[in-house]
C-alpha cells in the first residue's frame, strides 16, 4: 500500500465521509487579477477562499498565469470560481456581491486590481 492511501486510511480511521450533491445548479465565473510579480500565487487564492463568501463558493481552480511583457513587474493570474447553494439557484445580483467582496478584499491585502 502507497504511503498516501496509508496516511488517508489513517487519516480517516475508517470512516466513510459523504456530503449530499446539490441539485441545484453551480454558477461560473472567470476572475482574472493583476498583482505585483512578488504577490504569490498561493497569497491570491487563500484570499479568495476566505472572503467570507459562506459556504456558496465551492471550487477555485487556477488555469491560467500571464505576465504582461509591457507591464515589467505585474503578473496576473485567472481562477474559475464555482459558486452553489444547496437549497435554492442562485442570482446572479447575489454572486455579484461575493465576487465585490472578493475583489475588495484582494485590492486591500494585495493591491490586486481587476485585469482589463
Amino acid at each position: 500500500m502507497s504511503d498516501t492511501i496509508l496516511t488517508l486510511s489513517n487519516t480517516l480511521n475508517g470512516r466513510s465521509i459523504f456530503k449530499q450533491y446539490s441539485n441545484f445548479p453551480p454558477v461560473l465565473r472567470d476572475l482574472s487579477v493583476a498583482a505585483e510579480s512578488s504577490v504569490k500565487q498561493g497569497e491570491i487564492y487563500n484570499t479568495i477562499l476566505n472572503s467570507n463568501s459562506g459556504s456558496l463558493l465551492q471550487k477555485v481552480l487556477l488555469y491560467d498565469i500571464f505576465e504582461p511583457k509591457n507591464e515589467p513587474g505585474k503578473i496576473s493570474y485567472t481562477y474559475s470560481l464555482e459558486f452553489r447553494a444547496d437549497d435554492r439557484t442562485l442570482t446572479g445580483d447575489e454572486v455579484n456581491k461575493i465576487m465585490e467582496k472578493i475583489v475588495s478584499e484582494l485590492h486591500k491585502k494585495h493591491k490586486a486590481e481587476l485585469r482589463k
